[in-house]
């Protein structure tokens, strides 16, 4: 063997001196460097592995080939349509900031198809440690066609359509996954020692405790007939130690899950783990929960939901179908160890389970507003509105509209807690047309219920409103509950509605009902869903630091104080720190231009305040700051006012305010912000 080596060097090095040729060795084709920016073709019929791949009359033949080329930043990999192949797409490379990777088609026709079932496991297209990657415009299948959903006691394999993982590569950053059609993946319900959830239709997972995604976007794909979940977005390093105490620092940022249309998965529709400040927008899940295995503890699905996350906003969605299977079947859910969800502008209908699941343990400030249900928890084993384990700490529940057939059951139903369990919570404001013939259960105990209208028939465990109305709310429509956003005209306030211009103010409020009309920061509003008066939109959003119903998101360390108000000008309220790590509040007002902040400082150090601005709530920029002398206002705390040097920049739609002083935690206080357009 040594002989037959020393010949081969031997006769290479002569080749070598004969062409001179500059380099040291000769590549491998599994070995070869390609140029940056470059586009590359494969074709499934007149392709051939053995030409350059760099004209679509050179086009590339297979998988194989792509899989053993290391792409560079800014390079495309383009199939042609009508074309299909077998195996898994899982080429290797990383892009750049700015310059990603392409997965793309060329040509006309048809999507090209990528068809997994022929792999043991896996993902018919898959990354791993890799980053800066856009997948668009594909057809994936994974279907293995055998039955692989596991048992009670043993598990299947996962199986994926597209899967990004990462596996000890750290923070990756930039994912598009766009206008894919995604259908019959036959992933595992019971999937063993893997958590079930993570395999699917569209998934992404980061295990380890530095591993995460940054900068991710999930567009427009069409998901259908998958198992076990659609589109599952899940970072696994949330946590130190309790799995039910989210760790800030340790989130994946910068998610967007819009646009896409999921149905008839096997267990949930969309689901995000793991992530801060996602928006979760647009999206049609149909039919999400529909398998189950007897006697196995993981049965449970809801339509839309995140989980062990921070300040979510779950908007403009459509939830229909949901199966309760022998638990759940929501349309929507705010899960264990979320913090901060916004949950608005939703349309959620015939699911069997009910329109939202609101976990109480270790769940805070949940916001569910102007959202309507029809026709949900018609399987009547939960309620519209479920607790489960307690409410929530701080859950907001406003001017939501829910419509109740005859036949159905519990407006609002508590799972697993009793009119003692803990939770702050308030109910305002909301329009329940009630015909069917369920009760209500819900923890009384920190409960604030008012401005209500409750219609139709009335059990006697209907809540006490001391501002309650029981007439007709005079909907254009009422009863209808077709797929479709244009089915909640239906339940819009006709003229002379009792619930017009009959709610409370709440401080806060978004400023817009489900159509998209103004609702007032100063006027009475209506009540339910749909705001009938007319507004012209409010110029500045004001926070006095009372609650968390203004602001759109915040650092899990961020808390109130109403300690000692003559400290502090008498303001009764002020947010503050409960550690010294970096916190933060981030407001989301459209087309912001300026702002005014009250700070109190005790150790007085202004440099560790600060602003930062951003259009879409990802990408962030330092503001320059000006403030006035600090004034003292009592027990050595002094008050200060900022504000930007200059306009912020055109088109800023959210602004944070930071603290990183970390002589102490409660040293710095905000008291108010007033931003305006």
């Amino acid at each position: 063997m040594l002989l037959i080596k020393q010949a081969r060097r031997l006769g290479t090095m002569a080749l070598i001196a004969i062409l001179l040729i500059p380099w040291l060795w000769l590549p491998s084709a599994t070995d070869r460097v390609y140029a940056a920016n470059a586009t590359y073709y494969v074709d499934s019929a007149a392709g051939s592995d053995t030409a350059s791949g760099t004209s679509t009359g050179t086009a590339w033949r297979t998988l194989a080939k792509v899989n053993a080329v290391t792409f560079q930043a800014g390079d495309k990999i383009l199939f042609k349509r009508g074309g299909s192949w077998n195996g898994q797409l899982h080429p290797l490379g990383s892009g750049s900031s700015g310059n990603p990777i392409t997965i793309d088609a060329y040509g006309t026709g048809n999507r090209p198809l990528i068809n997994g079932g022929s792999i043991a496991s896996g993902a018919a297209v898959y990354l791993v440690n890799q980053q800066y990657w856009v997948i668009q415009n594909l057809e994936i299948t994974n279907n293995s066609g055998l039955d692989n959903s596991g048992t009670a006691t043993t598990g299947g394999v996962p199986r994926h359509g597209i899967y990004i993982e990462s596996n000890g590569g750290g923070k990756l950053n930039y994912f598009r996954i766009a206008n894919n059609y995604v259908h019959d993946v036959n992933g595992c319900f019971n999937c063993g020692a893997v958590a079930p959830h993570t395999n699917g239709g569209i998934s992404m997972f980061a295990g380890g405790n530095t591993d995460g995604f940054n900068d991710v976007i999930v567009e427009n794909n069409t998901v259908d007939h998958v198992g076990r979940n659609g589109i599952n977005i899940w970072d696994a390093s949330y946590h130190v130690g309790d799995q039910t105490v989210v760790v800030a620092s340790q989130l994946s940022t910068g998610l967007k899950v819009q646009n896409n249309s999921v149905s008839y998965t096997d267990g949930d529709g969309i689901l995000v783990f793991g992530f801060k400040d996602s928006i979760i927008q647009y999206n049609v899940a149909n039919g999400a929960g529909q398998k189950m295995i007897a006697g196995f503890n993981m049965n449970a699905s809801a339509g839309i939901w995140p989980t062990r996350s921070i300040g979510t906003i779950v908007q403009y969605n459509e939830a229909y179908g949901t199966r309760t299977t022998d638990t759940d079947g929501q349309g929507f859910d705010v899960d264990l160890g979320h913090y901060g969800a916004i949950v608005q502008h939703n349309y959620s209908h015939d699911n069997e389970g009910g329109f939202i699941l609101l976990m109480g343990p270790y769940t805070n400030t949940s916001t569910i507003r102007y959202n309507l249900s029809v026709n949900d928890a018609y399987g009547g084993e939960k309620g519209v509105i479920t607790f489960s384990y307690g409410v929530p700490e701080g859950t907001n529940i406003y001017n939501n509209t829910i419509y109740i057939g005859s036949g159905l059951k519990n407006p609002i139903y508590c799972d697993g807690c009793d009119a003692n369990t803990p939770g702050t919570w308030s109910f305002r404001n909301n329009v329940i047309y009630n015909m069917g013939t369920g009760t209500y259960s819900y923890p009384s105990v920190g409960a604030t219920i008012d401005y209500n209208l409750f219609y139709g028939n009335h059990p006697a465990s209907e809540p006490a409103d001391a501002h309650k109305l029981t007439s007709d709310p005079l909907f254009v429509s009422a009863g209808g509950s077709a797929p479709g956003l244009s089915s909640a005209d239906g339940y819009k306030l006709e003229s002379g509605s009792p619930a017009a211009g009959s709610g409370l103010l709440v401080a806060g409020n978004g400023g817009k009902d489900y159509f998209g009309n103004i609702v007032s920061n100063t006027a009475v509003p209506s009540r339910g869903f749909h705001e009938a008066g007319t507004f012209t939109a409010p110029t500045q959003l004001i926070d006095d630091a009372m609650d968390w119903s203004v602001s759109s998101s915040h650092s899990t360390n961020m808390t109130f104080d109403a300690t000692n108000p003559s400290y502090f000008n008498g303001d009764t309220s002020r947010f503050k720190r409960s550690s010294t790590a970096t916190g933060y509040v981030v407001y989301n007002y459209a087309d912001m231009v300026q702002f005014s902040a009250s700070i109190y400082e005790f150790n007085i150090n202004l440099a560790k305040v600060k602003f930062y601005s951003s259009s879409n709530g990802t990408t962030w920029t330092l503001v320059t700051s000006a403030y006035t002398t600090p004034v003292a206002t009592g027990a050595g705390w002094a008050a200060t006012q900022y504000t930007p040097a200059a306009n912020l920049p055109a088109g800023t739609n959210y602004l944070k305010v930071e603290f990183s002083d970390t002589s102490s935690a409660w040293g710095t206080q905000l008291g108010q912000i007033v931003i305006s357009k």
